[in-house]
């Protein structure tokens, strides 16, 4: 889009700035084809002026050009600004969808799965004392390796039944019957 407004821009510059004395014509072939020239055809019948004749002022005409390429560079330096504000706008807004998206199927297993290995990690770095028995603290880590066994063998089961038993507390008979 960029370019075509620069390109429209030097046109109408061209179009503008015609050699003295001279006239712009404009006309439509039978063929439909717009056609431009500073000669009008012999054959065609609707022939339009485009710009008016004027006397060639040298030093107007370079105070006009100096004053158009201003206003060129004022409108390109525009134009990229409007760019780089849309540019930065779809930017943040590609990143706020990408943090608003839910999680794909493989995140959720892998962030279960990281978050079942560091429960594991932290009860095994845990004294005996914590547990109260060598067999509470097996049943404990029983526990976590077999909710990560079940997730690794069929994640779609584990996530759609998620135990309401966790470790050696057992729920309480309200619970069981919501299941």
């Amino acid at each position: 889009m960029k370019t075509a407004i620069i390109l429209f821009l030097l046109i109408f510059n061209l179009l503008w700035v015609c050699p003295a004395g001279a006239k712009i014509y404009t006309w439509t072939d039978a063929s439909g084809i717009k056609h431009f020239s500073n000669e009008p055809p012999a054959d065609e019948d609707d022939i339009q002026v485009l710009g008016p004749e004027y006397q060639h002022d040298e030093a107007a005409d370079k105070k006009r050009i100096e004053s158009e390429q201003e206003d060129t560079q004022k409108l390109i330096q525009e134009i990229d600004e409007s760019y780089e504000k849309e540019q930065q706008e779809k930017k943040r807004q590609e990143e706020a969808a990408e943090r608003n998206r839910p999680p794909t199927k493989e995140e959720k297993i892998n962030a279960e799965r990281q978050r079942l290995e560091a429960i594991i990690r932290e009860l095994e770095a845990k004294p005996l004392e914590y547990f109260g028995s060598q067999r509470n603290k097996i049943r404990r880590l029983g526990y976590y390796r077999y909710r990560l066994e079940a997730l690794m063998d069929d994640p779609d089961k584990y996530f759609s039944n998620p135990p309401k038993f966790e470790g050696n507390v057992k729920p309480s008979p309200e619970e069981n019957t919501d299941q």
